[in-house]
């Protein structure tokens, strides 16, 4: 029958149901044996199967809560108790146990294993005496695996394999059937009479062995359906009352059989069925499949034989398999040789990766028989032979990165994993890709190869529609000859091409860490000068911001020095006028107030002046000056005494006589100073009128130096006026009218925790509703390099600078909140 992938007409479904069944639960065993479940160490019968009345003439249910002591003689029970003491019960196995029934002997192989921590035994009739003695069966034995072991290619171990297990086991069919990476089986080794068609070169589809089946073969060496017609029997009770849960028969010799395996062995025609596994690193490689046309039971110890020589055999396999294609992997050693000298040939490794793989010969194409090979390497991409585009490579790469988890990646189909691929299946139904690291890949390509399999019957299991409608998976009920294009496929990579390349990578990869081990080497280096520059650095930035507080405070002691002896000698000029000023103001008050008293009498006593007079006093407006002149004099008064009072803050501020700490009060020097800048406070010709908001606390008095803290304070206030000034430039009267200029001067005592000690502290907030400071500015205003470069006026100069120092003196702290448009708040916080 031929077939093609497009054509294919029946209906499919996929085969999880099979994938899926309890195989190793199934609650019934083959009937060619009995199965009891012991509890130890009494050996209590818990469990037993159904057939015992057949096998041993004694009924079930009155086994069950017996002990196995019922069917044994003392001596042979206590030497059963010895053997089951051990931990590895495989060391014992078969159990020769002499059953002692009503009217017979009976002679039986023991099996035992552990499973739910309970014990299983396994009984079977004793065949071996009649069939083979124990020295013929040991002779048998040691010759076939002698000329297993002589083989000297996988195929003549294959056949020698199959040959010798038909001869031990009288099978009618013995053949080797070998998994592909995709799970697929084919026939490379039979053995058989001339009568019976042959199955060699066939291939099996991978949902003959469902998944579970495969991990069970890899759990038991071997596997006996003696008679594929047989009837379950079922294990009583049911459901173990101590174990409410199914018993895993996964180590049984007579578990039952999937019923869809049985149907699959009669489709085929066979009686009879033994596997045996071949497992080469610790996967299943592949089984002898043994098949008789009729039913037929084989001993355990003929089983036992068997297993040793899968067991041979599996060792031998990796072993030859390494040997084939010897020549071909020498040829291929030499190219890869042959690479890393070219790459190791120039200095500059992104050059000579991709030179001295492409553009010489041999080069990447002749490493693994590939049609065409590309470099990936951090986004340049660089080919050689027949590639993709250089646009498919780039998804293809990404899709690696996603899918790689090893560090080479194969496939002969790579449309199947990679749809996009089937655009250029031409040139890339094949891939064989290795990482070098991240975002640097090698990759070749083979084309597609359209080609014929001959399968063992369809490869597909049809869906069976039962009488009530109900679709059902069945196994294949035809083998024949059954022929397959496929499509989208290349020749397979050899395992021997994948190690090479996987070699080559591990050559790249220690250039690779070669060069990044230089590159570490010269990076240490830099970053040893580099940290031996910042050593030099920070201590010049050391020495800069010293010298910069030494500049601050010789400009802030010089500043105040002048400032200090400007202020005292103003004060002391103006202290002795002013007071005299005053004082005869008050005297001239006094002399006016009299004068006036007596012109009014004057006034009284000369009822009608003369002409003369009355001109003058018409001319001179008496009571105009009567009632003005006092009011001057007031003025005059008022005015001294305000001169007096700025001559009192002006001395008060600068404390010249104050060089130690001295308690004093905050709000006192607060007024002061606004005293002193009362005249930029009130309204001018268009500049409204700053009003002052004071929320004074109750504040103790302070230990500080009183003149540095009121020039802090002078700093801060001018910093707000400036900014409120600013205000007015940017705003029209209407808009100020609406929200006026304001400065709130706010004062407080406040406490912060530190190491469970409580400190108390004055915090002084002076806060305007200005312009506000840009954000990136804040950490630089107390800079004195910063502040006299700075353009804002309100920043221009020393003062903000020196105002840091002052409050740092005093282990005080002056901070800035502010954002722009939103006015600016001053904190200083002074310990108590």
């Amino acid at each position: 029958m031929n077939s093609s992938n497009e054509d294919s007409t029946i209906q499919f479904v996929d085969l999880i149901n099979c994938d899926r069944e309890p195989i190793h639960i199934p609650g019934s065993i083959q009937p060619h044996g009995v199965l009891f479940v012991l509890q130890e160490p009494d050996l209590k019968i818990l469990r037993v199967s159904s057939n015992t009345l057949s096998f041993l003439g004694v009924p079930p249910e009155s086994l069950l809560n017996q002990s196995l002591s019922k069917l044994l003689d003392p001596y042979a029970f206590d030497s059963l108790k010895q053997s089951l003491s051990q931990l590895e019960l495989e060391n014992v196995n078969p159990l020769k146990l002499s059953l002692k029934l009503e009217n017979k002997s009976l002679l039986c192989n023991g099996i035992a294993h552990r499973s739910q921590e309970l014990l299983i035994l396994e009984l079977e009739h004793s065949l071996t005496p009649e069939v083979l003695s124990f020295l013929d069966l040991y002779h048998l034995v040691r010759t076939s695996a002698s000329s297993i072991q002589k083989a000297k290619t996988l195929e003549e171990l294959c056949q020698t394999a199959v040959k010798e297990i038909r001869k031990l086991t009288g099978m009618d069919r013995v053949m080797i059937y070998k998994f592909d990476p995709q799970g697929h089986g084919t026939i490379v080794a039979e053995d058989k009479p001339d009568t019976l068609s042959p199955f060699l070169g066939l291939r099996y589809p991978a949902s003959d062995v469902p998944k579970q089946a495969r991990r069970l073969y890899l759990e038991n060496w071997i596997r006996l359906i003696a008679d594929v017609n047989y009837q379950p029997v079922e294990i009583i009770p049911t459901t173990a009352h101590l174990y409410d849960q199914s018993l895993d028969l996964s180590f049984s010799v007579l578990r039952s059989v999937s019923p869809l395996h049985i149907q699959y062995l009669k489709n085929m025609g066979v009686g009879a069925s033994m596997s045996i596994s071949l497992i080469v690193e610790q996967k299943l490689w592949g089984l002898i499949a043994c098949h008789h046309y009729s039913p037929k039971q084989i001993a355990y110890e003929v089983r036992t034989a068997c297993e040793f020589l899968g067991q041979v055999m599996s060792s031998q396999i990796p072993y030859l398999e390494a040997n084939e294609d010897q020549d071909y992997k020498l040829y291929l050693k030499s190219i890869q040789n042959k690479l890393i000298e070219y790459v190791f040939a120039e200095n500059n490794f992104e050059n000579n990766f991709t030179d001295g793989l492409l553009k010489h010969q041999p080069n990447l194409l002749n490493l693994a028989q590939a049609n065409g090979a590309a470099i990936w390497f951090n986004g340049d991409c660089k080919v050689i032979g027949n590639t993709p585009e250089r646009e498919e490579i780039q998804a293809l790469v990404e899709w690696l990165a996603q899918t790689m988890s090893q560090n080479v990646f194969q496939t002969n189909s790579l449309p199947l994993l990679y749809p996009q691929a089937e655009t250029f299946k031409e040139v890339a139904s094949g891939l064989l890709a290795i990482a070098i690291s991240a975002n640097q890949y090698i990759l070749w390509f083979r084309p597609e190869v359209i080609h014929t399999v001959n399968w063992a019957g369809n490869p597909n299991k049809p869906v069976e529609i039962d009488e009530d409608g109900t679709e059902r998976l069945s196994p294949r009920g035809s083998f024949e000859l059954w022929q397959e294009t496929v499509q989208l496929t290349s020749q397979p990579w050899k395992p021997c091409e994948v190690e090479a390349v996987d070699e080559l990578r591990t050559a790249l990869v220690g250039i690779v860490l070669r060069q990044a081990n230089e590159l570490a080497k010269l990076n240490q280096a830099l970053r040893q000068s580099e940290a031996e520059q910042r050593h030099k650095a920070m201590q010049l930035e050391q020495a800069l911001q010293e010298l910069q507080h030494t500049q601050v405070r010789l400009i802030q002691s010089a500043k105040m020095s002048s400032l200090g002896q400007l202020v005292a000698g103003i004060a002391h000029e103006i202290n002795n006028p002013i007071n005299f000023i005053y004082g005869n103001l008050t005297h001239a008050d006094t002399y006016i107030n009299n004068l006036l008293k007596l012109l009014h009498l004057y006034q009284q006593e000369l009822a009608t002046p003369g002409s003369e007079l009355q001109k003058e006093l018409e001319a001179t407006n008496v009571e105009f000056v009567r009632e003005d002149l006092p009011k001057l004099l007031q003025s005059m008064q008022a005015g001294a005494s305000r001169i007096r009072d700025i001559v009192y803050s002006l001395r008060n501020f600068s404390r010249l006589d104050e060089a130690k700490l001295k308690s004093v009060d905050i709000h006192e020097g607060l007024d002061s100073t606004l005293l002193i800048l009362s005249n930029r406070l009130k309204a001018r010709l268009g500049f409204p009128e700053i009003q002052v908001v004071k929320e004074y606390s109750y504040l103790p008095l302070i230990e500080c130096y009183a003149s540095e803290l009121n020039q802090v304070f002078m700093a801060l206030l001018t910093n707000a006026i400036d900014a409120l000034e600013e205000r007015h430039r940017q705003h029209t009267l209407d808009e100020i009218a609406a929200k006026p200029s304001k400065i709130t001067i706010r004062t407080s005592v406040v406490s912060s925790d530190r190491q469970s000690v409580t400190d108390k502290k004055v915090l002084i907030q002076i806060i305007d509703n200005g312009m506000g400071i840009a954000e990136d500015i804040q950490p630089k205003i107390f800079d004195p390099i910063f502040s006299t470069k700075s353009g804002d006026k309100r920043l221009r100069g020393m003062s903000l600078a020196i105002s840091h120092q002052i409050v740092e003196k005093h282990q005080g702290q002056i901070t800035c909140i502010s954002s722009l448009g939103k006015g600016a708040e001053f904190r200083v916080e002074l310990p108590i």
